[in-house]
C-alpha cells in the first residue's frame, strides 16, 4: 500500500511538472513597455512623447543615468518649460516630438553641447499628464533630415526600433485621453 502512495505521489508530481512547463510555453511574449522614442533630426537628439489631442508639452527634464552596472545618481542635463509656439520646435512639441535643447522659452539649466547615451527624460503637460522613460541609446540612433515629417520617422526605445505609426498606436493603447 505503502508504494502504491509513492508511484501516485511520483506520478502526481511529473504530471504537475509537465502541465508547468505546458503553461509556460503557452504564455504571451512580453508586451513592450516603451514611454518614449529618441531620434537624431539632422545633427540634433529628440525625442517623443505621447500626448492626448489637444494637450501640450509643458516641461521637461532630462537627466543622464550611470550605467546600470555602475551605482551613482542621475545627474540633471537640460530642464526647460513653456514650449515656444512658433517655428519647427514649437510646432513639433505640440505633437510630442522635442528636439532636446530647444524649443522652450523658460531654460532652467542650460543643455549640454552633447547629450550622453543613457537617459532619462519626464515630460509634463498642460492636462496634468507625466510620461517618463530611461533608455540606453544604440550606438547609431534612427537618423533623419531635419526637416522629416513624424508620421515618416522611425524611433529607439528600449525596446528596439520601432516606426511612428507602431510607437503611436501603443501610446494610444496605452494612455487614456478624456
Amino acid at each position: 500500500m505503502l508504494k502504491r502512495g509513492r508511484r501516485r505521489l511520483w506520478l502526481l508530481a511529473g504530471l504537475l511538472l509537465c502541465l508547468s512547463q505546458l503553461g509556460a510555453a503557452c504564455q504571451h511574449p512580453r508586451r513592450p513597455d516603451y514611454q518614449i522614442g529618441f531620434v537624431r533630426l539632422g545633427d540634433r537628439l529628440a525625442v517623443y512623447t505621447p500626448i492626448c489631442p489637444g494637450d501640450t508639452v509643458r516641461t521637461i527634464q532630462v537627466h543622464a543615468v550611470p550605467p546600470a552596472e555602475k551605482s551613482g545618481n542621475s545627474v540633471l542635463l537640460w530642464e526647460a518649460a513653456d514650449p515656444v509656439e512658433t517655428g519647427p520646435a514649437g510646432a513639433d512639441t505640440r505633437d510630442g516630438l522635442i528636439v532636446l535643447g530647444a524649443g522652450f522659452g523658460t531654460v532652467r539649466q542650460a543643455p549640454p553641447a552633447q547629450f550622453d547615451r543613457t537617459l532619462s527624460v519626464a515630460v509634463d503637460t498642460a492636462d496634468g499628464r507625466s510620461y517618463s522613460d530611461a533608455v540606453a541609446l544604440p550606438e547609431q540612433v534612427a537618423q533623419f533630415p531635419a526637416d522629416t515629417p513624424l508620421a515618416a520617422l522611425s524611433f529607439d526605445t528600449d525596446d528596439g526600433r520601432v516606426n511612428y505609426d507602431t510607437l503611436r498606436a501603443h501610446f494610444e493603447r496605452e494612455i487614456t485621453c478624456r
